[in-house]
């Protein structure tokens, strides 16, 4: 049952018209009508008003009778964090859980068992699983550029704070201490506090005052900070970075899909367009290592933190324990070093 069927059945056995309901949301019939054609979502502010006058959990809601919540992802967010500690030869941090058995295989293999001396991770935010598969024209190189999908459940709730906490922990948000939209700086071990401790050297380079640039600070590592929504600056220097060669460890955040989708719609044409942005980053990020790091094993990851929905007027938003903004895919490929 989708969420449309969902309301539609809870407001006509309760006996309610689309105008009856809309009087109660204080939104217009077409807003209910657009819902229940599942042509829009209700935002989180009515989706609890919608759990009031109905009398049911939000879950009932979004799932109805459907226990197992749409297929969503087996494998958590949780597991990617040792699993790049396990790619580096290193301890992972304290909370991590166990590794992503899948990735750690590959690993393994496109290495011949050796580890990687380079990490570089590419962090677009927001961009979910059900879009990456409705619109693989906007992601031509990434495919192209990697050879494994990694499908992933992220964490509730599905916030960017809270998810790259627990990507970069490895643990669950009532562990990592982030259980809501706020930027605390993590005090648990983290896989910039296993790098370092290993001798290693990290970079993170991102808008200043960004989820990632706040919650891992106070670390002995390379901080690049720009301005909110800088992306060029962001991914000038991460080209600028790779070629000095000088870290072990590089983590690229850029958050143009997020911010886009939230005021446009995640299907609208500008936040589409800012998907070619990321593809067309990335395959230069990847084409850089390939060409100047043939001395490193290097492992590159397309690495999102949560998904997404439409919500009312057609804007974006994420969040809730919904397939829509839990399910997300990470694309990984192994460039094995071809000369000592």
């Amino acid at each position: 049952m989708t969420v449309g069927e969902s309301i539609k059945k809870f407001r006509t056995e309760l006996g309610l018209s689309q105008e009856d309901l809309g009087e109660k949301l204080l939104v217009n019939k077409q807003t209910i009508s657009l819902w229940e054609n599942d042509q829009t979502m209700p935002s989180i502010e009515n989706l609890m008003l919608l759990r009031e006058i109905f009398g049911v959990s939000i879950d009932k809601i979004l799932y109805g009778d459907d226990n197992s919540k749409m297929g969503k992802n087996l494998n958590s967010l949780d597991t990617i964090c040792a699993t790049l500690a396990y790619a580096m030869g290193i301890t992972p941090p304290k909370y991590a859980a166990e590794k992503n058995w899948e990735l750690a295989n590959y690993i393994d293999k496109v290495f011949d068992g050796k580890k990687a001396d380079r990490i570089v991770m590419y962090n677009p935010d927001a961009v979910a699983q059900w879009i990456y598969e409705k619109y693989p024209d906007y992601f031509p190189d990434v495919k192209l550029r990697t050879d494994i999908e990694i499908y992933l459940a992220s964490v509730m709730p599905s916030v960017t704070p809270v998810c790259f906490g627990t990507m970069y922990t490895g643990a669950q948000p009532e562990i990592h201490g982030i259980q809501k939209y706020e930027k605390p700086v993590l005090t648990i071990d983290t896989i910039f506090d296993a790098l370092i401790n290993a001798g290693k050297k990290p970079a993170l380079i991102t808008y200043r005052k960004c989820s990632l640039s706040r919650i891992f600070l106070e670390r002995n590592l390379d901080y690049y900070h720009f301005e909110y929504g800088d992306i060029a600056n962001v991914n000038a220097k991460a080209a600028e970075v790779i070629l000095r060669d000088e870290h072990d460890f590089i983590v690229i955040y850029n958050g143009n899909y997020d911010a886009t989708m939230h005021k446009n719609g995640p299907e609208s044409a500008r936040s589409l367009a800012e998907l070619r942005i990321n593809n067309h980053m990335f395959s230069c990020i990847s084409d850089l290592i390939k060409n100047n790091w043939k001395h490193h094993n290097t492992l590159v990851g397309y690495a999102m933190d949560h998904g997404c929905h439409t919500i009312d007027g057609s804007c974006g938003s994420h969040g809730l324990d919904m397939v829509e903004d839990i399910n997300i895919v990470h694309l990984y490929k192994g460039y094995k070093k071809t000369e000592s």
